[in-house]
Parts: C-alpha cells; structure tokens; sequence
C-alpha cells in the first residue's frame, strides 16, 4: 500500500475535531482538526499543532472509505495508515522528521459515518523514525470530526 500524506496549507472552514497523541519522548500533540477529506475511495484527517514559531507538529490518519466500524489489528491489509510529524523551520527551508506506525504493532478503532462526514478514531500502536531506532510507544486519538470535504482525485 502506498504511504503517503497531504499536508493541506489551507484550512477547511467547516471541519471541526481534535486530535492528541502521547508518543513516548517526544512532547504531547494536542492538535486541532484542520482537513478532512475524502475521493470517495479513501479519506485523509490530519490535525496541526504549533508549538512555537519554528515548530510544529502534525498528525494524520489514512483509510478505506468503506472500513468496518470496530477496533482492527494495524494491519497493512486493512488499508489504514497512521503517522506523526514533527515539523522544524531552519534557515533553509523545513525540516520533518515522520513518525510513522509500525505495521502489527497495535489496534486502531474506527467510528466512521461518510453519509454524515462524521469520524472518530483511537489507536494504541508503536511508531519509529527510522529501523535503527527504538520503538515509541503511541497512545492517541481524532475526536468529535466532522465536515468531510469531498473532492475530485
């Protein structure tokens, strides 16, 4: 399955939610919702947080339009992704450090409405930078979404 996540530089005007994540030693994420949007195969939400003016955190969550609602092992088949990214502002341009979760490290549960817009997701899974680094331990949520756009792919 291709990962991949789209970082909107404008905010929907009708998506409301939040999002928080704990991930172990990085700083807590309490983000607020700022796209929500869907082809009408897959949906993307992704919540921001800034940090401070050179730093900011992003959270997004990737699935199937037609998931089964109910808690799922994080499974590459299932076709959802989870991924955190910490965002930094330097001289020449920005550097982002991803996050993503590790496949079979965890259960996410999904209530998703597509005829209301409406979303809520927790997971409990292991993210990692890259192989050689230890796995972090994730704990988080997207709560109360609604206002999924849709769009043309």
């Amino acid at each position: 399955m291709e990962s991949n996540f789209f970082i909107s530089s404008v905010n929907q005007k009708a998506v409301t939610g939040t999002a928080n994540v704990l991930i172990e030693g990085l700083p807590p994420f309490k983000g607020v919702v700022d796209s929500f949007i869907t082809d009408g195969k897959s949906v993307r939400v992704s919540a921001k947080q800034r940090i401070d003016s050179r730093r900011t955190g992003v959270l997004s969550f990737w699935f199937m339009a037609d998931i089964t609602n109910g808690e799922h092992d994080y499974k590459e088949d299932l076709g959802v992704s989870v991924m955190y990214m910490f965002l930094e502002e330097v001289e020449d341009g920005t550097i982002i450090t991803p996050y993503p979760a590790v496949y079979d490290s965890g259960t996410v549960n999904v209530t998703f409405d597509y005829a209301k817009g409406t979303l809520a997701v927790t997971f409990k899974l292991d993210v990692q930078n890259n192989p050689t680094e230890p796995l972090r331990e994730a704990h988080g949520a997207f709560n109360d979404v609604s206002g999924l756009e849709h769009v043309k792919k």
